[in-house]
C-alpha cells in the first residue's frame, strides 16, 4: 500500500512539472518600463491604443500593466494568459485589419491595421 501511494505521489509531481513546462512563453517586462514603438498597453481594462496602424512585417508588443490577467486574442494569434508585467509580441506579415479581444473580458476590443 505504501508503495502504491509513493508511486502515485511521484506521478503527480511529474505530471505537475510536465504541465507547467508546457505553458506558453511570455516575456515578463517590468510594468514601469517605457513602452516601445508599436506597443499596446493593457490597463484599466482597455487596450491603449484601441486601434493601431503598422506596416507589413512589423511587430506589436502588448504589455499588461493591469492588476488583472488579460489576453490579446484574434483569429490568427493568441497571447495566452498575461499576468501583470508580462508582454506578448506578434509579427504581422500580411496586410489587413485584425480585430482582437481579451478572452477574459470580451468587452475589451482592439484592432490592428496592417498596410
Amino acid at each position: 500500500m505504501k508503495k502504491i501511494l509513493l508511486f502515485i505521489s511521484i506521478m503527480l509531481v511529474i505530471l505537475t512539472i510536465t504541465i507547467t513546462g508546457c505553458s506558453p512563453a511570455k516575456s515578463g517586462q517590468p510594468s514601469d518600463q517605457a513602452p516601445e514603438k508599436n506597443s499596446v498597453l493593457i490597463e484599466n481594462n482597455q487596450f491603449q491604443p484601441a486601434e493601431i496602424t503598422i506596416q507589413k512585417g512589423e511587430t506589436i508588443n502588448w504589455i499588461n500593466k493591469d492588476a488583472m490577467d488579460h489576453t490579446a486574442t484574434g483569429k490568427s494569434f493568441d497571447s495566452g494568459r498575461l499576468n501583470k508585467g508580462q508582454s506578448y509580441k506578434q509579427t504581422f506579415s500580411d496586410a489587413g485589419k485584425f480585430d482582437y479581444i481579451c478572452t477574459y473580458h470580451p468587452f475589451m476590443k482592439g484592432k490592428i491595421i496592417v498596410n
